[in-house]
């Protein structure tokens, strides 16, 4: 039996917890080593447990990616995506748990970085030669120009997110730290393809963009895109109202969310 969804019923299905050890959130859930820092953080720096652990699944999410799914049923497929919202009133800490637990794949988007900069140095070396000189010097006949690999998208254009997509295809996370700037942002270039791109997103389907004046289709089978962020309280009702209560935006965008 489906239930309409009102800004109060998320409202008040979303924010019973507390901020102190006695939270509900299930860590016993995580490998002991996981569960001893997200304590250990609650009583060092005041990190709420739930915003911790909630942080620690959009991590382990893109940790995942594509690398594994969950058959339920033959022909019914499960990934790790995961839309994840923290929410609380301004002051609440929100954001310093999400940086603590994305420092390592921020980290490692640095390092592949750099090693990015220096391929496409090279490359860019490579096309200025002639093809006999890129023979005689060792280098390949045809260079390819490199690809960036990457774990963590911020603000980026649908186009865009396809495009590093496809240059990595285990998967992707987009870091928010303001939420609602994300969905206010679905209608900065058109009226609605970009929400409808999400909702396809969460659930995973074949993502196929074909775009005037693009040489290259991209076609993406498994698209593998969670989503993290923080948002305060008071924007929940913006955010449940209209269509987005009715088409299923709602649901996933708050899918597994905390607050208090």
């Amino acid at each position: 039996m489906e239930k309409n969804i009102t800004p109060d019923s998320v409202i008040s299905a979303l924010m019973n917890h507390t901020k102190s050890a006695d939270s509900d959130f299930p860590i016993h859930v995580f490998p002991a080593k996981m569960q001893r820092i997200i304590l250990e953080l609650n009583t060092t720096c005041a990190f709420p447990i739930d915003y911790t652990a909630s942080a620690m699944l959009a991590a382990i999410s893109v940790a995942i990616g594509n690398t594994h799914r969950v058959e339920i049923k033959r022909s019914w497929q499960e990934s790790a995506i995961v839309y994840i919202a923290i929410v609380g009133r301004p002051g609440d800490c929100k954001s310093h748990p999400l940086t603590f637990v994305m420092r390592p794949l921020v980290n490692a988007d640095w390092k592949n970085n750099q090693e990015f900069q220096k391929k496409h140095c090279a490359y860019q070396q490579a096309v200025t030669m002639s093809r006999k000189e890129r023979i005689s010097a060792g280098l390949e006949e045809f260079p390819k120009e490199p690809k960036r690999l990457r774990y963590l998208v911020s603000d980026v254009t649908q186009e865009g997110l396809s495009a590093i997509h496809s240059h990595n295809p285990r998967g992707l996370c987009l870091w928010v730290d303001e939420l609602s700037a994300w969905f206010k942002n679905f209608t900065r270039y058109n009226t609605g393809s970009e929400e409808q791109f999400w909702l396809s997103a969460f659930n995973g389907s074949t993502t196929m963009s074909d775009r005037k004046n693009c040489q290259n289709s991209i076609f993406i089978k498994r698209p593998f895109i969670s989503v993290v962020g923080t948002i305060q309280k008071r924007l929940l009702t913006e955010l449940a109202n209209g269509e987005r209560a009715a088409n299923g935006l709602a649901q996933s965008s708050f899918a597994l969310l905390r607050g208090h």
